[in-house]
């Protein structure tokens, strides 16, 4: 069983973890955003700024990810359950995206709530499969079934 600093320490990291979202949220008014569509692709941050000549730390790089977009603008990801596949499959990494989300109020965080692959242009559902279990999930995984891999599968809309 673990002490009382240890507990009161781990405390203290959760709220200081969460200061930032209370903070956007007391500056805004707490007022959610639009629900949007966001196109372009997604990439490293450490990519980003590589181009710019600076350099990430390396710890920081692999939870930085962000929305290129096609307009200019970069949205940084909230690291969730919407935009978890992203840093699980790099396969999903600088190909053309269109992300349905919201953005943190006052802030370019975006939360990504569904995720569509552009192939040729043509909107795609993105989504991993297990071909023994005929299982289907929204990130890449090992199949809680079989034990096997599961494979990355896009699928055009309206099929």
């Amino acid at each position: 069983m673990r002490g009382f600093w240890y507990r009161t320490a781990m405390f203290g990291a959760l709220v200081l973890g969460l200061a930032p979202l209370a903070y956007v949220a007391e500056k805004t008014g707490g007022e959610p955003a639009p629900i949007g569509e966001y196109s372009g692709k997604v990439v490293p941050l450490a990519d980003l700024a590589g181009k710019a000549g600076i350099k990430l730390d390396a710890d920081a790089a692999p939870h930085a990810l962000v929305l290129a977009g096609d307009d200019g603008k970069v949205w940084f990801l909230l690291k969730d359950g919407g935009s978890r596949l992203f840093f699980k499959d790099s396969a999903l990494l600088n190909r053309p995206m269109r992300l349905t989300g919201r953005p943190l109020p006052g802030s370019q965080i975006l939360r990504v709530m569904a995720v569509r692959s552009l192939v040729k242009g043509q909107p795609h559902e993105v989504y991993y499969w297990c071909d023994i279990c005929a299982i289907k999930r929204g990130e890449k995984s090992i199949c809680e079934c079989c034990g096997g891999p599961m494979d990355l599968k896009e699928e055009p809309l309206g099929k």
